[in-house]
């Protein structure tokens, strides 16, 4: 008869190999930013096609969607390498 196909390991490839992870986080991470950044300039491009007249409002208008969108995308990448639990550095000293 029929026999169910045995299920995958758990243990995957990342879990054995920490490098892996890593290298995984920061695939994510470019991705997440270069993401964010595209949108963002594109919200605020629109929004300042639609809201202002001046060539000068309008490229601040987009500057600010394109900072507001890295500013997200560093956040959201900060925490997820906070995961790794790597060593943070000293502060420097003043």
């Amino acid at each position: 008869r029929f026999s169910p196909r045995p299920s995958p390991r758990p243990s995957s490839m990342a879990a054995r190999r920490p490098e892996l992870s890593m290298d995984a986080k920061w695939e994510a991470a470019i991705d997440l930013t270069l993401r964010r950044v595209v949108y963002g300039s594109l919200a605020g491009g629109v929004a300042g096609l639609l809201l202002f007249r001046g060539a000068g409002s309008r490229s601040a208008s987009l500057a600010f969607g394109a900072g507001a969108a890295l500013g997200s995308a560093y956040t959201d990448c900060a925490r997820q390498f906070e995961s790794l639990g790597l060593p943070k550095l000293p502060p420097s000293p003043k």
